[in-house]
């Protein structure tokens, strides 16, 4: 029988080059693999706490106060203990990490280390059943390849308020397969790169996931400039790529109003909502996320009351991965789709529960990559194995980006696979 041998958390860098936590897991059989997890810059206030050493017993001074010794010293004096010897198996590793924390947000033990366990787990129950994790979820039938959502523009927390919204991406929906998807995200975003050169734009320096930083002083001046390029590669905006924004209201809402840096004006709800609408009946957009605060309920369901066509409106600092917020958005209308990112909750079987209880209730699917990645390709086993639909990694440049875009080209040539039509009419 196949056990738990060994669990050793250890600390190394992101693709930002700032620390985060790694795990080693061992096997009875010889087996091992190590699992890392990533961060965020534009998080949201509810979701799993992030453990890092802020001036504490463990802090290293060369990281300014990011390092996350603290939460190493966690896995292997108080959670390694409660594991190792135990059969691999994805919910009895995670009953276990709840049984320790059974606070919603593993405040106790920080979600950085109760996540770098769990996925360790994953991989070992994978292991177990000599299988890949996405096998393991799924283990019969066609594996669904995602729809990917790709970064071409960003501003915000990723690209130093570079625009006032996060990002501005491609949905390149009318792709037969996801190869042909990616081909045709990679074209758009070399020629964005190509025509904002031409235009006197910085280029060379990209954002936290490889989109372009280009300053842009509208979200309709992005749009508009995406919209161009997409034409001057040969694709048709409407029947083929869509646009998605994410604007990541959170980061700049202060005392009921919505700030913009660029034009140095403030909104209401209301008048922000006048905006978003504004763009949606302008240009082919797809989707968008995070059109307001994350507590700004109220306009988050007025917003989806007054949408002017269908429109796919996600939830990721609104719902931070976390059921009982889904739940109320359900309940109150405020969104139809969420981002399912694992390190916003913590495990990877709660993470399912909440990609389950989002399907229950008519939602779409989004998992997502975050800011500061590495070059672990977990999030795909975890998309594709959850059939969740759509995937959100980044852009196209960087090799933690291309790792898990590699990944997904693996599947579709090796691996018995359909790809997800999302956006099909």
């Amino acid at each position: 029988m196949i056990t738990i041998k060994s669990l050793v958390g250890f600390q190394i860098l992101d693709s930002r080059g700032r620390p985060t936590v790694a795990v080693r897991i061992e096997t009875t059989d010889g087996w091992y693999k190590s699992v890392a997890v990533p961060s965020g810059a534009s998080t949201g206030a509810h979701e799993a706490v992030e453990r890092r050493d802020h001036g504490g017993a463990f802090a290293e001074k060369f990281y300014g106060g990011n390092s996350v010794y603290g939460a190493v010293h966690i896995i292997n004096t108080v959670i390694a203990p409660n594991i190792v010897g135990a059969v691999p198996d994805i919910n009895e590793i995670d009953n276990a990490i709840n049984n320790l924390d059974a606070t919603t947000r593993h405040e106790v033990l920080g979600g950085n280390a109760t996540l770098a366990v769990s996925l360790a787990g994953a991989y070992a129950a994978a292991h177990r059943a000599n299988s890949s994790i996405a096998r393991l979820l799924n283990p019969t039938g066609a594996l669904l390849l995602p729809m990917p959502m790709v970064n071409i523009l960003s501003g915000g927390a990723h690209a130093a308020g570079a625009m006032d919204i996060q990002d501005v991406l491609v949905i390149p929906h009318g792709a037969q397969n996801f190869e042909q998807a990616l081909s045709w995200s990679v074209a758009i975003r070399e020629c964005a790169a190509a025509l904002g050169k031409e235009r006197g734009f910085i280029t060379n320096l990209v954002a936290d996931e490889g989109g372009l930083g280009i300053p842009f002083s509208r979200t309709s001046d992005a749009c508009a400039f995406l919209l161009e390029v997409i034409e001057k590669v040969g694709l048709k905006p409407e029947s083929e790529v869509g646009i998605a924004l994410d604007i990541a209201a959170t980061q700049f809402y202060r005392d009921g109003q919505y700030h913009s840096r660029a034009t140095k004006q403030s909104y209401s709800s209301s008048e922000w909502s006048a905006l978003m609408l504004e763009l949606i009946r302008d240009f082919p957009i797809l989707s968008i996320e995070d059109p307001f605060a994350e507590d700004d309920w109220s306009a988050w369901s007025g917003f989806m009351s007054s949408l002017p066509r269908q429109l796919q409106v996600v939830g990721d600092d609104h719902f931070t991965t976390n059921l009982q917020r889904l739940q109320r958005g359900a309940k109150e209308a405020s969104a139809n789709s969420i981002l399912i990112k694992a390190n916003q909750n913590g495990l990877v079987s709660d993470t399912a529960q909440v990609l389950k209880a989002a399907n229950a209730n008519g939602f779409s699917t989004v998992v997502s990559a975050r800011s500061g990645e590495t070059a672990d390709t977990w999030l795909v086993d975890l998309a594709v194995g959850w059939r969740a639909g759509q995937i959100k990694v980044g852009s196209t440049h960087g090799s933690e980006r291309s790792a898990k875009w590699n990944y997904l080209l693996e599947l579709e040539k090796f691996e018995e696979t359909t790809f997800a039509q999302p956006f099909k009419k």
